[in-house]
């Protein structure tokens, strides 16, 4: 086994160059000379029979075959420190790493992290959010929130929340006479590029498919396109029940149906020899739990009425394109 690990200081002076992409930086963190990490780096390259860094008249840049090893080290020397960690200081704490889907973390994780915390003062719970999938197999993770079928080879998955898409926007708006879907000619969409088709299946789903808006803005994830629109920029579609709380609070309305119901669902997740651990039960249930605060923060609220005062219209059938929508 040993003769198919490569170097270890070739790798710690590797792992330093691509961490600060810079071979000076590298050796002030290691108390070395440049020359000697350059030497180090070389000595790596030989060993894999590839070069890691494309070396420029002032600077390094990592090349493709570079970046992915660099992934792969720096996972390693993570899970070796984390360990060393654990084995080499008194146990105070129980752990446990927890990865969720960004939105879901930042609304409703966060938020209420304090309550969990206090409810298992002996746990330490690590939070990493990530539009990623856990590697179970590779990752440093205990648990996951993921947004998908419920299906995953290996893995204990309890359902947390359905989920839904509905049109959102600030108050004004409203005001301004955003009323029906038609108006949204005059708006500007907030989309999010990860999901590009989350808007064009809305609009199916309204009747719509060729409605062309006043302006488009592309962002980088649904928090982001929530807190554009609650700022006024325009209209995002925001998931339900997730963005119970904004409605309740009056920071953003929901203008018109319909509402589109997805196919998948937020799921918590546990290796299946893992799942009965208190930690992860506990953990379970405090979503369960907050889930369905989030159900009940949706209670009376949903589409504004028309200035006729009649009703929305009922929530949509689910659109097989659905699936692809956000997280």
């Amino acid at each position: 086994m040993s003769k198919r690990l490569p170097p270890l200081l070739a790798l710690e002076a590797f792992d330093a160059a691509a961490r600060a992409m810079s071979f000076k930086a590298a050796a002030a963190e290691l108390h070395l000379t440049p020359s000697a990490i350059s030497h180090r780096v070389k000595q790596l390259e030989q060993h894999l029979g590839l070069a890691l860094f494309r070396r420029l008249n002032r600077e390094i840049r990592l090349t493709e075959a570079g970046q992915d090893y660099f992934g792969t080290v720096r996972r390693a020397f993570d899970h070796v420190a984390q360990a060393s960690l654990r084995v080499g200081q008194p146990r105070q704490h129980e752990e446990l790493r927890l990865s969720a889907v960004p939105h879901f973390a930042a609304t409703w994780i966060i938020p209420h992290l304090e309550d969990f915390l206090n409810r298992q003062p002996n746990l330490r719970l690590y939070v990493e959010s990530s539009v990623r999938n856990a590697d179970f197999a590779r990752d440093a993770v205990d648990a996951a929130v993921r947004y998908g079928h419920g299906r995953w080879t290996g893995l204990a998955a309890t359902r947390l929340t359905g989920l839904s898409v509905a049109p959102v926007c600030a108050p004004r708006l409203v005001k301004a006479g955003l009323k029906q879907p038609r108006d949204l000619r005059e708006q500007t969409l907030i989309h999010f590029s990860s999901f590009p088709q989350s808007w064009p299946d809305w609009l199916i789903a309204a009747g719509m498919p060729d409605l062309k808006p006043k302006r488009e803005v592309w962002v980088d994830s649904v928090s982001q396109a929530l807190d554009a629109a609650e700022n006024g920029l325009g209209v995002a579609l925001g998931l339900a029940p997730l963005i119970g709380p904004k409605l309740q609070a009056g920071r953003l309305l929901m203008p018109f149906a319909p509402v589109l119901p997805l196919d998948f669902s937020y799921w918590f997740v546990a290796r299946r020899a893992e799942a009965d651990k208190p930690a992860i039960q506990a953990l379970r249930r405090w979503l369960v739990d907050l889930m369905a605060q989030a159900e009940a923060s949706m209670k009376g609220q949903g589409p504004v009425k028309a200035a006729t005062g009649k009703a929305a219209a009922k929530p949509a059938k689910k659109n097989s394109a659905a699936r692809r929508s956000v997280t």
